[in-house]
């Protein structure tokens, strides 16, 4: 590793490893046992964008696409895992040990997508690719997958990168040029430093090294069966790296394999074999078959021509039978992960672990009805749809029921007029249509899948008022009181920069006259900066950790969470059907909308809270706010009474 300075050049980005590492390294007071805090993850994700854009950073983000059948079991391992870890999580948990909040992805590419960056998704795992596209365009890779140590690419491991944009300013003394540019601190790798530190192993040996210290290709093989003639300690990752490159400084690759496969029985020396050779396939360079959507102009003659047909696995195979339709829409990232699975296995594996109660049916169980409609749809298929989900604290396949609902196919709905895609939605949600008369029109049009999927919970039952109270508040938080005012998550710096305005707001404030008028538009329009800041300095504490709840972890309410994880499962499943149906009402950011522990802690503090008489309170001496407020909940229960 040598330092870097990063600068006026093109970047690929990991996208799968780089988000989780925003969220994780990043993303400040993320409170992860409350459900994800996306408004503060969306925070961190700009400002990285636009460090890499103040140094004239250009990037590429690759995104990991469906599961291939030899990760399926590694990923159900993992599912497993991540729901214990959900189970046993508690505010006092540390934060790097947390599930990621179920909307993580979709809320990095949003927005990406809103920054006009450019990005693919591949059809499944990307690491090869993303290696591929950084040789065409001769940049570096960000991420923080060790096997990009393999790749025969510059590589920017995360972490080493520096959140801070530092600038030089120096005279050229051949030139006489006065020379001028940003850049960001970081380290980067060079496989021939480090072949060259290696006693000048061979590039072509790299992937067996990689197979014997134990990747995703491969488990680690028993390096102590080969009979090395070396000390070292097995279990210690370091010792073992030293060892086996000492070991390969000795041997050819052929030499190599052979001595591996000896430590095999016989019959089982085939199947190794194949392992291993599969995973010197996957670390051999060729053209990207995505590099051309990136409509760069980039020439890649001194690649190996794209996959030869006979090259194809079973499942690039299989993506010859689906509509181009839909793998164009995949590989923009406009179709989730989710569908790729549910096409090649007619398996959905993608309910992720979120805080619940154990011994209650899994959260996701609100979005059985939504999948199976997206199965049908996908696939016309009259077989039902395997799920993976959770079974206490263990998981199990169960199959969800055929949709019976009269809907159309994939192709069909290419087709298909606004109007028509937007009574499929309520047909499949169940929501009488006329909800769009009677309180939908009401809100503005980036309102519309949050307001049903309100609807369709208190529908079924399963949405307190006192927690869409909080799940309102916030959005109209998020939405319109920071582009008033700007970003303030912490006590502290809110007071720094707003208790001497609120004491001058205070006494000068006079009684507002507000439009006599019911129109919501005109009432969010009508918000003031006065109001605003009046409003943040009441509510800025349920943004904050509520430090009760570390002296007392029995105060964590999981019921409330459950009820919160149920929330975010029908945001996420309504919004991929929208996506299906091609958008009959407008996307969302989830980094517009909503703050797991905002929501939590509001929720909380008005569990007796029921009638909004007793809510109104929270909105004193802020009446621009308070009228928004009762507008909107006056459509919704006006519609809920009605229903």
């Amino acid at each position: 590793m040598e330092s870097y300075k990063l600068h006026d050049t093109k970047v690929i980005l990991d996208g799968s490893s780089v988000l989780c590492q925003l969220y994780y390294n990043h993303t400040i007071s993320k409170n992860g046992c409350f459900g994800g805090d996306y408004d503060k993850y969306g925070n961190a994700v700009y400002k990285f964008f636009n460090m890499l854009f103040q140094c004239k950073i250009t990037p590429y983000i690759i995104l990991d696409g469906g599961y291939e059948s030899r990760k399926i079991d590694y990923t159900l391992r993992m599912l497993e895992k991540r729901i214990v870890t959900a189970e046993n999580l508690i505010p006092t948990t540390d934060g790097r040990h947390e599930p990621n909040p179920i909307f993580l992805e979709e809320a990095f590419v949003g927005i990406a997508r809103k920054l006009g960056i450019k990005l693919i998704r591949c059809y499944f795992e990307g690491d090869k690719e993303t290696a591929n596209i950084a040789k065409a365009l001769k940049c570096p890779v960000i991420s923080n997958d060790s096997d990009f140590y393999i790749f025969d690419v510059p590589y920017i491991p995360f972490s080493t990168i520096k959140f801070s944009v530092q600038s030089v300013s120096s005279l050229n003394t051949d030139t006489k040029e006065f020379i001028q540019y940003k850049y960001l601190r970081c380290e980067i790798y060079r496989t021939d430093k480090f072949l060259e530190c290696a006693g000048g192993m061979s590039k072509e040996i790299l992937p067996l090294f990689a197979a014997l210290v134990g990747n995703d290709f491969i488990d680690g093989i028993n390096i102590l069966k080969l009979n090395m003639h070396l000390k070292y300690n097995n279990n210690n990752l370091h010792e073992r790296i030293e060892a086996i490159i000492e070991w390969l400084q000795r041997e050819t690759k052929n030499s190599a394999i052979e001595k591996v496969l000896h430590t095999y029985k016989q019959d089982e020396r085939d199947f190794i074999n194949k392992k291993i050779e599969d995973a010197i396939i996957g670390y051999t360079f060729k053209n990207s078959q995505y590099l051309k959507y990136f409509d760069d102009g980039t020439k890649t003659d001194e690649l190996e021509n794209d996959y030869e047909e006979n090259k194809f696995n079973d499942f690039e195979k299989l993506l010859h039978t689906f509509p181009k339709l839909f793998l164009e829409k995949f590989r923009k990232s406009l179709y989730p992960t989710r569908f790729m699975d549910i096409l090649t296995h007619n398996k959905y594996y993608k309910f992720k672990a979120q805080i619940e109660v154990k011994e209650y049916e899994d959260a996701h169980a609100i979005s059985y009805e939504i999948m199976s409609a997206i199965h049908k749809i996908l696939t016309s298929s009259t077989e039902n749809l395997i799920c993976v989900v959770r079974n206490q604290s263990d998981i199990k396949e169960m199959k969800l029921p055929i949709c019976h609902i009269d809907l159309p196919n994939l192709t069909e709905i290419q087709t298909t007029k606004l109007r028509e895609r937007q009574s499929l939605v309520f047909l499949i949600l169940n929501i009488d249509v006329n909800f769009s008369i009677k309180c939908l029109h009401h809100f503005p049009e980036s309102w519309h899948l949050f307001i049903l999927t309100l609807k369709y919970m208190r529908n079924k039952s399963v949405m307190s008022w006192y927690i869409l109270y909080s799940i309102i508040i916030c959005k109209i938080v998020i939405d319109y009181i920071d582009s008033k005012i700007g970003f303030f998550r912490s006590e502290a710096l809110f007071n720094e920069e707003f208790s001497s305005k609120i004491k001058d707001i205070m006494s000068n404030k006079k009684p507002l006259q507000l439009k006599n008028s019911k129109q919501l538009k005109d009432a969010l329009d009508d918000i003031t900066f006065e109001d605003a800041v009046i409003f943040m300095n009441r509510i800025k504490v349920y943004f904050e950790f509520n430090r009760q709840l570390e002296r007392n972890v029995k105060m964590f309410d999981r019921k409330l969470m459950h009820s919160l994880s149920q929330f975010q499962s029908c945001f996420l499943h309504i919004k991929n059907l929208n996506e299906l149906l091609n958008m009959p009402f407008e996307d969302f950011l989830i980094t517009e909308c909503f703050n797991g522990t905002f929501v939590y802690n509001l929720s909380y503090s008005m569990l007796r809270r029921d009638n909004l008489d007793e809510v109104k309170d929270l909105f004193r001496d802020a009446p621009s706010i308070l009228n928004t407020f009762e507008i909107i909940i006056h459509l919704i229960k006006e519609c809920d009474e009605s229903s």
